[in-house]
């Protein structure tokens, strides 16, 4: 990007990272061993994780002011869900541990970029 604007949000790091973490997941889940037990699992982690960039894409797009902080809010709900199904992807033994520490932590870096943007944003849609 040549300036420092904001122009899509494909320009946002938070939804990049969000964005990464879906395909890592995706390819994780391709590559997985999979029954009808834990295909279950695998579908709620996909689409908690597809949701976290596809609602900062939508809230991005489509709304301003507190809308948009809602879509946030969806996102970061999202993103603390993909954790919880990586947890039980581990303890069912279809991730390592390596891998649930590795993606958690990475989760936990998009929920605080989605908290600093939800408390800016609210911050300007105050009114005195």
């Amino acid at each position: 990007m040549s300036d420092s604007r904001i122009n899509s949000f494909t320009d946002l790091i938070v939804w990049e990272t969000s964005h990464k973490l879906v395909i890592e997941l995706f390819k994780l889940a391709q590559n997985s061993y999979r029954n009808n037990l834990n295909m279950e699992i695998w579908k709620q982690a996909l689409r908690s994780a597809f949701s976290t960039p596809a609602n900062i894409a939508e809230g991005f797009s489509s709304h301003k002011g507190k809308s948009y902080v809602s879509y946030l809010e969806i996102a970061r709900g999202s993103s603390e869900e993909t954790r919880y199904w990586l947890i039980v992807l581990k303890e069912t033994e279809n991730i390592p541990e390596s891998k649930l520490r590795s993606l958690s932590e990475k989760y936990i870096e998009v929920n605080k970029m989605l908290s600093k943007m939800i408390a800016s944003l609210n911050s300007k849609t105050q009114t005195p």
